[in-house]
């Protein structure tokens, strides 16, 4: 007898970078998030960062979707709102 297996697998690393940092060049330490889902259909990678207004983040930007997991943009943005709020 076998079974299938489904899994999920998610990674959220975040990391402060310092004032005028050469990837923002603004006056203030800059956050940046990098969530990373993998999902039997493919996998997506969204970016956060609190560029322009320290402490307050921004939306979820997507930075790398596969085709087939596409049409569930929202839904995958969403798990990254209820994961980062876990580091906060």
């Amino acid at each position: 007898m076998t079974s299938d297996v489904a899994a999920v697998q998610i990674s959220l690393n975040e990391e402060q970078l310092p004032r005028f940092d050469p990837s923002h060049g603004t006056p203030d330490p800059m956050i940046r998030r990098l969530a990373v889902i993998h999902l039997p259909q493919g996998s997506a990678t969204f970016e956060q960062t609190d560029y322009g207004h320290p402490g307050r983040f921004n939306p979820w930007d997507a930075r790398g979707i596969d085709a087939r997991l596409q049409a569930r943009t929202d839904e995958l943005r969403a798990l990254c709102d209820a994961i980062g709020r876990l580091l906060s």
